[in-house]
């Protein structure tokens, strides 16, 4: 909220009244969100907070109101600078000021409103609808005993009142009612405020509902509120981590389609190619080249049939044989490679489909987690969730990371923007890990998972990392660069740094030249 420009009159007023007073008493009543600060020599400074009703007054010594924050336009608890200070009744989460000020005439003609048509036919909504719709802040609640009551033979005007009068007498008899017992709801099970709400006293259209006694309302609104916020949070966060599965799952389901794709070229190209390069070795006296194509005899077939095999015109056929062979060895260490990746890429779908039934079948927040963080640890989701305020409402936040396998089968972990580097170096690394970073470049962090805490990461495995470290840099186009490798124990930040920056206490160079693994990590 932005600031005012200049003091408002109740800041002048609170200022003037109020400075060098010495507070005498903070009090509290024990029900209600409501807070008096007494000041000596007579003042008072009454804070309500009631959501869109909050207030903020101050009260001379006879309890008359000198000055207020806001006013409305209902006559229920109108303030008005002279008048004596009315407190909230003690149920005012349940009154509001179009509730209180309403009148029998207002009740029936709402509770008489035919359909837009003016058929004579029964209204599109049902009391309690109307009477939620048409009326500012109506409890649903209310509502809802409206109906009920008078579904049941009594008259609807006599209910209303009655509801009234006991919510305004302050009268508390405070109900937490619920699908079950708070301690015995299940977090995957979806809540609403219309099946889980505390209300000041027994309602009979609640008959169906777990009924827990309170000591007071704001125990009981508390009560439900964090009941709900709990079920929120575990909803999102399942949310999020399904989604997550879903697009792991269809990212590799994506990579399994093009590596069956070059396993089955590889097959078909590699004896293709290694016979189009005998059959030119064969025939180099009688074959002949015609721009592109070459027209050779096989051999190998009755008749000598005639075979036209694609060249490099600027090549002569022994140069073109030997390409033809050299793309066939070339299929053939694909040939080799591929089954074992695939091999490994099907076991990680079988994974992933095992995670998305676990995600879907949780029943808590806490198995959620630690489903998460099993398969951050196991590399089965290549994305961290960014820690902060609980996601109530809405979807949580993931920083994606590059992954790559050294030879030496540790995992080696690649930032990407800014921001991301410093989650990634400062939230998801353990001190324990070797951090990266080209030197005196812009570039990704690079981290080496080290679950084991070894005293030391093996060389090869630093110089594959010192090279990713410098691929993932802006100095890429030089032969070779120098790489900053320190432990993330001794990586920090200071205060202001940009994002990405850090503070290096102890660290040693390697040389490494610009280069990524053979393959990511599936």
């Amino acid at each position: 909220m932005k600031a005012p420009a200049s003091p408002t009159e109740l800041a002048v007023a609170l200022s003037r009244e109020l400075e060098g007073r010495r507070i005498t008493a903070v009090s509290k009543p024990p029900a209600e969100r409501m807070l008096r600060i007494e000041f000596e020599k007579g003042r008072t400074l009454v804070i309500e907070l009631m959501g869109k009703a909050s207030n903020l007054l101050l009260l001379d010594e006879q309890g008359r109101i000198l000055r207020f924050a806001h006013s409305h336009e209902g006559q229920f608890r109108r303030p008005s600078e002279g008048a004596a200070y009315q407190p909230p009744p003690a149920s005012s989460l349940w009154i509001s000021t179009s509730f209180q000020d309403l009148t029998e005439e207002q009740f029936r003609r709402i509770a008489a409103e035919k359909p837009a048509g003016g058929d004579g036919g029964a209204s599109f909504l049902s009391l309690e609808d109307r009477l939620v719709a048409r009326i500012p802040g109506f409890s649903p609640h209310i509502a809802r005993e409206i109906r009920h009551r008078s579904g049941k033979g009594e008259e609807a005007w006599r209910v209303l009142t009655e509801l009234r009068d006991r919510l305004a007498s302050g009268h508390r008899d405070p109900i937490l009612y619920g699908p079950a017992r708070v301690e015995e709801l299940v977090e995957s099970v979806p809540l609403t405020s219309r099946v889980l709400f505390p209300f000041p006293f027994p309602l009979a259209s609640a008959a169906g509902l777990t009924a827990t006694p309170q000591r007071t309302v704001n125990e009981a609104q508390e009560a439900a509120t964090s009941c709900l916020i709990r079920h929120m949070a575990f909803a999102s966060l399942q949310a999020s981590l399904a989604s997550q599965m879903k697009r792991e799952r269809e990212s590799s389901s994506d990579l399994l389609d093009v590596l069956e794709a070059e396993l089955s070229e590889a097959v078909s190209g590699e004896e293709r190619d290694r016979r189009y390069g005998e059959l030119i070795l064969a025939g180099l006296t009688t074959a002949r080249k015609q721009g592109s194509l070459v027209r050779v005899e096989d051999p190998y077939r009755p008749g000598g049939e005639i075979v036209e095999i694609p060249v490099d015109p600027r090549l002569d056929l022994k140069e073109n044989a030997q390409r033809y062979f050299k793309s066939a060895r070339r299929s053939a260490r694909t040939r080799q490679i591929i089954p074992g990746r695939l091999e490994r890429l099907r076991s990680r779908l079988a994974q992933l489909e095992a995670a998305a039934a676990t995600v879907s079948g949780a029943g808590s927040r806490e198995q959620l987690e630690r489903l998460e963080r099993e398969m951050q640890e196991t590399g089965l989701v290549k994305a961290f969730r960014v820690k902060g305020r609980s996601e109530v409402g809405r979807k949580a936040a993931y920083v994606r990371v590059r992954e790559y396998r050294s030879r030496d089968g540790f995992t080696i972990l690649v930032g990407k923007t800014g921001a991301e580097n410093d989650h990634l170096t400062f939230k998801v690394a353990s001190p324990h890990d070797l951090w990266l970073h080209a030197a005196g470049y812009p570039g990704a962090h690079v981290l080496i998972r080290n679950p084991r805490r070894l005293a030391a990461v093996p060389e090869a495995t630093v110089l594959e990392a010192a090279g990713i470290a410098a691929y993932y840099s802006k100095g890429r186009s030089d032969r070779a660069l120098d790489v900053h490798v320190a432990w993330r124990r001794h990586v920090s930040k200071s205060k202001g740094m940009s994002p990405g920056m850090v503070v290096l206490k102890r660290h040693k160079t390697v040389r490494a030249a610009p280069a990524l693994p053979r393959s990511p990590s599936e």
